[in-house]
């Protein structure tokens, strides 16, 4: 049975309708400003100052006839002279176009800002992607404050060559929030689907720009030069106003599908401000923006096959989404520009293995072993490297935005030179010593990381994320970058860090010498070889660290929780443990001369070899430690009697 096309029609004629209803206010609109500045035009001033000119010369004119038509022209006239009256430029005013250029991205930023603030009428705008790293929070604001007065604003959007992978992320990630506007203003806010890679803006008949830099997609982080032109031309106005009008809308019942089936999908780092600056990605890239293998597909059995019978030079195989976890390949084999895109590579062994421009997107290599590989130029974007070991491995020019690498395991010999690691998460990470030269960090999350020592010369930091992380004079940052002011602490003597949080940190060797650190808590930490002399740990929290060799001279611990800490040699010389918790503590050769102990807690500690010689400790507990070999003359003891 046909279906009726009744519906069908009703719907076209009523979106005919209320397209007419649309033109209608607008052309009503618009008669209205002809009316004021028509009436405006005629009652310029300048008409009637031009009406006492005419005046003056009409009587200038009659007594030049009276005295041409005078028969005593024969003897000397005597004509008063009319002072003269400064001419006026009367002529009508008439505006001509005015175009000037717009440099670089904060200069088109400011006229988007701009056409934003003013547009009355309409505004349209063209942009291939929508992107939050422009179409952030004050920008958003600012669209709302347009729509709010009455002002309808029309965007064109998405790129052609993406059509096949629209709704596949970050490129777009701002739509959602476009869509939600959309609804929320059905009669003044509209998306059209335009399939361009124009860049234009025009704002009512006021003006219009047509430029180089995507206004809708990144923000004025990047340094990247653009160019633009600004103009009145009402010609020009109306010619890109026709071209958006006339230009049909991209089929996108599907399009649009695909976008609300990947838009709840885009993960946190997809979304997060900043995401990949336009300036790390090709434009016109395909798919993958990434040349992948041409090779025919090999399967795990067939590629396994030829592993065991010999072969290990696989360059440019394509094994993309194979199996082979769990596998263990030799040192010597070859993977250089191989294909392993959405390969599930979990617990494998390619330790030593060559895997240079080889393309990891998407790959599963949850806990493999990829020490000492050359992962040099290696494309491991989306990649889940939870746990994976990747000490000594080369990752100079890796392809890591947008990638969750918090879990990873690496070692100062971890080599990151000039990698792509912009929008991923490095939350925690001891990056203590690592190579990072020229890396692009930009909007990367790098919170509560060990940056001590670290090399990041001419990195790439634009909207870093430093809170919590910590540095010491020794880390070198980019020329002009300011450490503190994004959110990092530095390690150095006599700072104040009172109540921090450094659990587990690698604080081996810094100098904390004078430093306010009460109520820090550094469980689990390794301050092994550290300066902490004059320092105050009043309560501070040092469960399970580990003091081996550590300088406490003098130092403040009173009533700090130091159980099962290890303190072997350390010097704790007129040290201050008063009621502090040693329970379980290792202090086997620790130097306690003349330490304050009172009331200290030292059951079941280990005190071989260690010298208390006149410690006091009057009241402390003694209960169960291993006092083998220990020095305690002229100690007081817990009974209050001093040792001989």
């Amino acid at each position: 049975m046909s279906s009726d096309p009744k519906p069908d029609l009703v719907t076209r004629i009523s979106q005919l309708e209320q397209q007419q209803v649309q033109l209608k206010k607008y052309i009503a609109t618009l008669k209205l400003r002809l009316d004021k500045y028509t009436q405006q035009f005629n009652t310029r001033p300048e008409l009637q100052q031009l009406a006492e000119l005419q005046k003056r010369l009409d009587e200038l004119c009659e007594n030049r006839v009276s005295i041409s038509s005078s028969p005593e022209t024969d003897r000397p006239i005597s004509v008063d002279i009319i002072p003269t009256i400064p001419l006026l430029e009367t002529e009508v005013i008439v505006s001509q176009p005015k175009s000037e250029l717009v440099f670089d991205r904060s200069g088109s930023r400011e006229v988007l800002i701009e056409a934003l603030e003013t547009a009355e009428e309409r505004l349209i705008i063209v942009c291939p992607w929508l992107n939050c790293n422009s179409i952030n929070e004050h920008l958003l604001q600012k669209i709302r404050d347009c729509l709010n007065r009455n002002c309808q604003i029309d965007i064109g959007w998405g790129y052609l060559g993406d059509r096949k992978k629209i709704g596949k992320g970050w490129r777009y990630n701002a739509l959602g929030d476009l869509q939600k506007l959309e609804q929320e203003y059905p009669d003044l806010f509209h998306l059209k689907l335009l399939g361009t890679h124009e860049k234009y803006i025009v704002c009512d008949f006021s003006f219009a720009m047509v430029g180089s830099h995507n206004v809708l997609t990144s923000g004025v982080q990047s340094a990247e030069r653009e160019v633009g032109i600004r103009t009145t031309d009402l010609q020009i106005i109306q010619g890109l106003i026709h071209r958006f009008d006339e230009t049909e809308e991209t089929e996108k019942s599907e399009i649009i599908q695909r976008f609300s089936a990947n838009i709840e999908r885009l993960n946190e780092a997809e979304y997060l401000e900043g995401i990949v600056e336009t300036e790390d990605f090709d434009e016109d890239d395909e798919d993958e923006d990434f040349e992948e293998s041409q090779e025919p597909p090999v399967t795990a059995e067939e590629f396994l096959r030829r592993y065991n019978e010999g072969e290990r030079d696989f360059t440019g195989i394509n094994l993309a989404g194979v199996d082979l976890s769990g596998q263990r390949l030799g040192s010597h084999i070859n993977l250089s520009g191989a294909n392993l895109k959405d390969a599930n590579l979990s617990n494998i062994n390619l330790g030593g293995v060559n895997l240079s421009k080889a393309n990891l997107k998407r790959a599963k290599l949850t806990e493999a072993i990829l020490t000492s590989t050359n992962l040099e130029q290696a494309k491991l974007i989306r990649s889940d490297l939870r746990y994976a070991n990747l000490t000594f491995a080369n990752l100079s020019k890796v392809q890591l935005c947008n990638t969750d690498i918090s879990k990873i395991k690496i070692s100062k010999e971890t080599n990151f030179t000039e990698a792509n690691l912009s929008q991923s998460n490095l939350n925690g990470l001891n990056l203590r010593e690592v190579k990072l030269m020229q890396a692009n960090l930009i909007n990367a999350d790098l919170s509560n990381t060990n940056l001590l020592w670290t090399n990041l010369t001419g990195a790439k930091l634009n909207g870093v994320k430093l809170q919590k992380a910590i540095y010491n004079a020794r880390t070198i940052f980019p020329e002009g970058f300011d450490p503190v002011k994004a959110g990092a602490y530095l390690i150095a003597s006599g700072v104040s860090l009172k109540n921090i949080s450094l659990v587990n940190a690698d604080l081996s060797g810094v100098n904390l010498s004078e430093a306010d650190l009460s109520g820090a808590n550094l469980s689990l930490s390794n301050l092994k070889n550290s300066d902490l002399r004059d320092a105050n740990l009043s309560s501070a929290k040092l469960t399970g660290a580990s003091m081996n060799s550590i300088n406490l001279n003098r130092a403040n611990l009173n009533k700090a929780d130091l159980k099962e800490a290890s303190l072997t040699q350390a010097n704790l010389i007129t040290t201050n443990l008063k009621e502090a918790d040693l329970r379980q503590a290792d202090l086997d050769s620790a130097k306690l001369l003349g330490a304050e102990l009172n009331s200290a807690d030292l059951r079941a500690s280990r005190l071989r070899n260690a010298d208390l010689s006149g410690a006091d400790l009057t009241n402390a507990k003694l209960g169960g430690a291993y006092s083998e070999q220990i020095k305690l003359a002229g100690a007081t003891m817990p009974d209050g009697k001093v040792h001989e």
